[in-house]
């Protein structure tokens, strides 16, 4: 059984079945050492492992957002940045259900982050999605948006190759990669970190107008309800205006009344005494 079998076994299961691996292998001393070097897997791994054995295209597109989002970043296109961004975080949280599905039990929140983290470290460095494409992670991997990915000890050496010729092939390659890509890598960190600042940015706009738009209907309501208290206003006004004057033409009738009561009664007492 070779690392690529090993490294889809449960972690649990890893160290009996590399152990047999080893017994297996003893007439070749270089496949025996290199068997024997071989880390347990974490969880995390285990299952971005399986993910790379069971659903290679489903990782491939999501791996190959990465280039995509680096040429987007150098042309300044925003809105293809928007548009890779949002494809970029809904085609994580969907491979991280996959993981999770191929896992067959329960899965923390904990690893569930160490996948995701593993995932977006592919997509932001190139090195650690060539560790991720090679299905022998042994640890999780993590980018901090600035610099390379840490990749030191995260991917099993294959017993069918020296770990020291390996590494040296590894070397090179991250000596010819390094200047081309560290630029695209930090942009790439840049960028998503400008993508969920331009997200919280819309999600507060959209908030704002809301409110705004609220405001507005309610101040429409007052002005409506201000224009039929003044309407109503006017109206108690032009009645008390009527009132007024009724009251006081009734006060001058009274007033004309006791004054013709007043002669009337002064009439008679003159008769009366005469």
């Amino acid at each position: 059984m070779g690392p690529e079998q090993l490294y889809l076994l449960p972690p649990e299961e890893f160290t009996a079945a590399r152990d047999a691996a080893t017994t297996a292998a003893r007439p070749d001393a270089d496949a025996v050492r290199a068997l024997k070097a071989l880390r347990k897997p974490s969880v995390a791994a285990w299952l971005v492992n399986r993910l790379v054995a069971e659903q290679p295209a489903l990782v491939a597109q999501l791996l190959d957002l990465g280039p995509a989002l680096a040429a987007a970043q150098a042309d300044g296109d925003g809105d293809e940045l928007r548009a890779l961004g949002g494809q970029r975080r809904a085609l994580v949280d969907a491979v991280v259900a996959t993981a999770v599905d191929l896992a067959d039990r329960p899965v923390s929140a904990a690893v569930r982050d160490e996948v995701a983290a593993t995932l977006e470290a592919g997509l932001s460095d190139a090195g650690a999605a060539d560790a991720v494409r090679s299905g022998r992670l042994v640890r999780a991997l993590s980018y901090a948006g600035f610099g390379g990915v840490d990749l030191d000890g995260a991917v099993a050496v294959s017993p069918a190759r020296p770990a020291r010729a390996r590494r040296k092939d590894e070397d090179g390659r991250a000596q010819r990669i390094a200047v081309a890509e560290a630029e695209a890598l930090e942009a790439a960190g840049r960028l998503d970190d400008a993508v969920r600042l331009c997200e919280r940015a819309q999600r507060d706009q959209t908030a704002a107008q809301g409110a705004a738009d609220q405001a507005r209907a309610q101040v429409e309501l007052l002005r409506a309800q201000l224009s039929e208290a003044e309407a109503a206003a006017a109206q108690a006004d032009s009645r008390r205006r009527k009132a007024d004057k009724a009251a006081d033409a009734a006060v001058e009738t009274v007033r004309r009344r006791q004054d013709a009561e007043e002669r009337a009664r002064a009439g008679l007492d003159r008769l009366r005494r005469g």
